[in-house]
């Protein structure tokens, strides 16, 4: 047996169709509570294209992109970053997410951020145990989307 490599790297509007083409060849109920921006090649290339402090990873195994994550907000103004990620339904349950937790955390520690946030829909039950197992404290929920509202202390 041959080991699958997994790499963790940034990703930008070059890769803006292979994200897209991902997420959209992805089961709608199982992407049904990920709702950052639209999936189609437009939308996520403005995302990748507008990034300046904002920060997006490709998650890779054997070189072929299988999810991502985000740390998002500072464009907009805020101080504290918002992490989501989306891993494909074919490699979850594998520690993907688990990764890039520590990935971002990590990131925030290096460049002093305080406070990492998250929204979670109130039915993803799994998620929410991930998230709370890494520290993560229910804030509230937002009115909006409905999702319920998470914040870590980074120390």
């Amino acid at each position: 047996m041959i080991p699958l490599e997994v790499e963790i790297r940034k990703i930008n509007i070059a890769q803006s169709k292979e994200l897209s083409d991902l997420l959209l060849q992805s089961d709608r109920e199982y992407s049904k509570y990920f709702i950052p921006f639209e999936f189609d090649i437009e939308s996520v290339s403005k995302v990748l294209e507008k990034a300046v402090k904002d920060m997006y990873y490709g998650i890779y195994v054997n070189s072929i992109l299988v999810g991502f994550y985000m740390l998002r907000g500072w464009d907009a103004g805020y101080g504290i970053p918002s992490y989501g990620v989306w891993i494909a339904k074919n490699f979850s349950s594998k520690g993907l997410s688990k990764l890039t937790l520590h990935h971002a955390i990590s990131i925030c520690r290096i460049n002093k951020v305080e406070k990492l946030m998250l929204k979670v829909h109130p039915d993803n039950i799994i998620a929410k145990k991930i998230y709370e197992d890494f520290g993560f404290t229910f804030s509230g929920v937002d009115e909006k989307i409905g999702h319920l509202v998470y914040y870590k202390n980074i120390k």
